[in-house]
């Protein structure tokens, strides 16, 4: 049992110098072999992209505040994260109280983070009870403006992504007790706030997006998503969808809950974590809201389990690191079985406090104490996808044109994907069968000159993340390599080499053209920056998509022009990806100096 943090460390010291020794790995002696093989399609860009910021962690900077665990977050990657902001709270006199609010957003402006804000709560002048619905919605509304217009003076670039209440779905959240009057009323809600939140923004210079439902009921979906993407009120502002994903609960802990069954559940057809992100794609794309058939999905909550109690996995050293790498394979493959994107961000609840942490004391229940922050074993989960230190996932990507396997729901799955620099394979091994030789093979990988890779480990026994080379093979096509994955465990393979940037004599002479101009492109901090991607074209049809990533971890969906601050000296790649409806991509990138 694991009682302490220096006893974390200890057994995390046995993997130095020879890190994948027999000691560590414990049994791979199966002599049981598979293959995995993921086709990169010559770095073609014509697959889904995976956005940079993906990856967020729920309160930091808020109930996360410490100087150093909040560097440690950044360090691994993890630059975005959700704060909630009550109204009844800032406006709890007739006279707006923007103190708090202006403590957490200097923190998190000064280490970067870009975080989505909640809206949420009813002030005493609207209601006697903070979960009851406000006596006038405009009222409402305009106090959530108020808020838009002071972050757009104060901190002119640091907020661009709203949320309207919290799970309204529920009777506790949104105390009405009848269903249909709460939905009617969150719809009537997110009208008033959303329409006057657009126009103060407009006024300010500023682009924002705002979105919702944020239901956590995944039986409630169908309902809730068509009444709010298809009223006129409110589809044309929804410039994103949010939800949150519990697939278990606490009954599932009362029958007894291991990691069997917890597997058995993520990976199911009809309760499972892509099954549910399908759901809610489905309706997204139906709604009549502008781009719907290119509109974000956000998940900005998610856990294995919603209960306030210890469960089998959530914060174990060797489920915990096991389940979320799953999660993430999950959702990015979810474009093999019929998504048009991945989510667009993916929000790990939460990062302290009781049972939910991604830093908390080590000690035997895995509580997540909040006496101390020491980063819980799912930290390095998040570490090895988004860390530029490891698969750089957090700056933004393109997914394999295939995988196999995939997500499955036995034996290995395995998800791929290509960063600026990469090709990488992640292999996830969910059961108690070690694999002493994996062959993993990297098809047509639009890289030359690669004589080497670098494998990643994360199980109990590499607590970590253990590094060591691979030798890369060339094989007809592409590259090979073989490893050992060990039971319950997730191995990671990236190969580097020089990027192909020959065009195929068959590409199609009447491509999207991508146009940027950023001025200025050097300067002092606090640094304004005009972006105007209005002359861009299509090519041989109409522009479906557009992103502007600024290279701080914050993006921009479709709006052609807009401006971004940058609060922190350093050189920033803005890059423009555009998509036309034949599924063709186009980019440019300017570089801005910060001094």
């Amino acid at each position: 049992m694991l009682v302490s943090f220096a006893h974390r460390r200890a057994l995390s010291s046995c993997i130095a110098g020879l890190i994948f020794a027999a000691a560590c790995l414990g049994n791979v002696s199966s002599g049981q072999s598979q293959t995995v093989t993921a086709n990169f399609g010559n770095r073609s860009v014509s697959t889904a992209s995976v956005p940079s910021g993906l990856f967020a962690v729920g309160g930091v900077g808020s109930t996360l505040s410490a100087q150093g665990p909040v560097g440690q977050l950044t360090s691994a990657g993890l630059n975005q994260t959700r704060y909630w902001v009550p109204l009844q709270q800032v406006y709890a006199t007739s006279t707006p109280s923007f103190s708090y609010l202006d403590a957490n957003l200097q923190r998190m402006s000064a280490a970067g983070f870009h975080p989505i804000i909640v809206l949420y709560d009813t002030p005493p002048s609207l209601a006697s009870n903070p979960c009851s619905p406000p006596s006038s919605a405009s009222t409402w509304g305009q106090m959530a403006a108020s808020i838009v217009a002071h972050v757009d003076q104060k901190f002119p670039g640091v907020l661009h992504e709203y949320e309207i209440w919290n799970e309204p779905e529920l009777a506790t959240s949104l105390c009405i007790s009848d269903a249909t009057t709460r939905l009617n009323t969150y719809v009537s809600l997110y009208a008033a706030a959303a329409s006057a939140m657009h126009a103060q923004a407009k006024a300010d210079g500023q682009t924002i997006r705002v979105g919702g439902p944020v239901i956590s009921q995944m039986s409630q979906a169908s309902t809730w998503l068509p009444a709010l993407l298809n009223n006129s009120s409110t589809a044309p502002y929804v410039d994103f969808v949010s939800f949150h994903l519990y697939i278990t609960g606490q009954n599932n802990i009362d029958a007894g809950m291991n990691w069997a069954s917890l597997y058995s559940i993520t990976q199911s057809s009809n309760q499972g974590i892509a099954h549910y992100y399908q759901l809610i794609q489905s309706l997204v794309r139906a709604g009549h809201q502008p781009n719907a058939a290119t509109t974000p999905i956000y998940v900005t909550e998610y856990n294995n389990n919603w209960a306030y109690s210890v469960d089998c996995c959530r914060n174990d050293p060797t489920y915990a690191p096991l389940w979320n790498s799953l999660a993430i394979a999950d959702f990015l493959n979810t474009i093999y079985t019929g998504a048009s994107a991945v989510p667009s961000r993916l929000a790990y609840f939460n990062s302290t406090g009781k049972y939910f942490c991604i830093m908390g004391a080590w000690n035997s229940a895995m509580d997540c104490d909040p006496s101390q922050t020491y980063p819980y074993p799912q930290f390095y989960a998040f570490q090895l996808f988004a860390s530029p230190s490891y698969l750089d996932l957090q700056a933004g990507g393109y997914m394999a044109v295939s995988v196999s396997p995939a997500s499955t729901t036995s034996g290995l799955s395995a998800t791929a994907f290509y960063t600026s620099t990469a090709d990488e394979v992640v292999v996830i091994n969910p059961t108690s069968t070690s694999y002493s030789a994996v062959n993993v093979t990297l098809a047509n990988p639009g890289l030359s000159s690669v004589s080497a890779g670098t494998m990643y480990i994360l199980n109990r026994s590499n607590t970590e993340i253990g590094t060591q080379s691979v030798t890369v093979s060339s094989v007809s096509g592409g590259y090979s390599t073989t490893v050992a994955v060990p039971a319950y465990s997730t191995v990671a393979i990236s190969v580097k080499g020089t990027v192909k940037t020959s065009t195929p004599a068959s590409a199609p002479s009447n491509t999207p053209s991508a146009i940027l101009n950023v001025t200025p492109t050097t300067g002092t901090h606090s640094l304004l920056v005009s972006i105007d991607s209005s002359a861009s074209t299509g090519g041989s049809s109409d522009i479906a998509g557009r992103t502007i990533a600024f290279g701080d971890g914050a993006w921009l969906n479709w709006t052609p022009t807009t401006t971004h601050t940058y609060s922190k000296a350093g050189n920033y790649t803005i890059t423009l990806t555009i998509r036309n409806q034949a599924g063709q991509l186009a980019t440019a990138s300017s570089v801005v100096t910060v001094n």
